[in-house]
């Protein structure tokens, strides 16, 4: 979702008209799509069925059945499609009309609406058929003569977007979940052997992911890198070993890995803001579990 939940859906008072063309079409053998300057108006183009690319403002997203681009005023688009699986498209132009001030004017940049109130550009449909039916019904009411037109036009556009933002919703919940499954994964992965060094490849290799993808994903859910994660670990379990253990800091240093004291105490100090010998020096060696501190 481009903006957090609200009680009231972020479109139930803008009004939705028809600006342009409209209609269903099955790609010509050879067709590309690239208008010669950027849309003045809004889009809603819809893959019936083939597969293609849609590129938008430089970004790229594959067409297959139950794509759904949301394509803004000022956007540089550029299509094209499978040749061994042309495209039938369903595309709709319109405007956004100020609810307020003027309801038979458009949008001027004044009045537009914050684009993070939008759909996203890019929607994977949930539901094809229905959001097919939606949309013929749409293309059905282009005549003047049908009674409540320009309303059941509107109602139906309402629709439409209130559904996209259902089903981002929807796929950026599940990706979460599964990208914090794969973090709690990784997470698990270092505190098992905190001792070993490991690489960020074989920490991806682990969790069948690139080594960059992963670097991006750990970073986004945790505040921190990988690096520093283990180097966090490590030192907290160091300063346990320091406080709860008879080990001296050369003991605790070679149990967690490190070749040199010297880079140990220094990156303890960094983090803890006193050497390791500092919390030796202030803590008694604790007793075993369960012995009488005299014996």
């Amino acid at each position: 979702m481009p903006t957090e939940w609200t009680e009231e859906f972020p479109l139930l008072h803008v009004s939705f008209q028809r600006s342009g063309n409209a209609g269903k079409a099955r790609c010509e053998p050879g067709w590309h799509w690239r208008p010669h300057k950027p849309l003045h108006d809004y889009d809603l183009w819809y893959a019936v069925s083939g597969k293609g690319t849609m590129t938008i403002n430089g970004e790229s997203f594959p067409i297959h059945k139950g794509s759904c681009f949301l394509i803004r005023p000022g956007d540089v688009t550029d299509a094209v499609q499978d040749q061994e699986d042309r495209l039938t498209v369903i595309f709709v132009h319109f405007d956004i009309f100020h609810p307020i001030t003027n309801p038979v004017t458009p949008l001027d940049n004044s009045m537009r609406l914050d684009p993070r109130v939008l759909p996203e550009r890019h929607t994977v449909v949930g539901d094809p058929l229905f959001m097919e039916i939606l949309l013929n019904r749409l293309l059905q009411i282009s005549e003047p003569e049908h009674l409540w037109q320009e309303t059941e036009n509107n109602l139906l556009m309402k629709q439409i977007l209130l559904h996209l933002y259902r089903w981002q919703h929807e796929a950026q919940s599940s990706s979460a979940s599964k990208h914090k499954q794969v973090i709690a994964r990784v997470i698990s992965y270092i505190r098992e052997d905190i001792s070993r060094r490991i690489s960020h490849q074989e920490i991806a290799n682990h969790v069948q992911l690139s080594a960059e993808y992963l670097s991006s994903l750990f970073k986004k859910y945790t505040g921190t890198s990988i690096k520093q994660y283990m180097t966090a670990v490590r030192l907290e379990r160091a300063l346990h070993l320091l406080m709860e253990t008879p080990m001296n800091v050369s003991q605790v240093a070679e149990a967690l890995g490190y070749d040199n004291i010297y880079f140990f105490s220094k990156q303890f100090k960094d983090y803890y803001g006193a050497p390791p010998s500092h919390y030796k020096w202030n803590t008694e060696p604790s007793s075993a579990h369960g012995q009488h501190p005299d014996k």
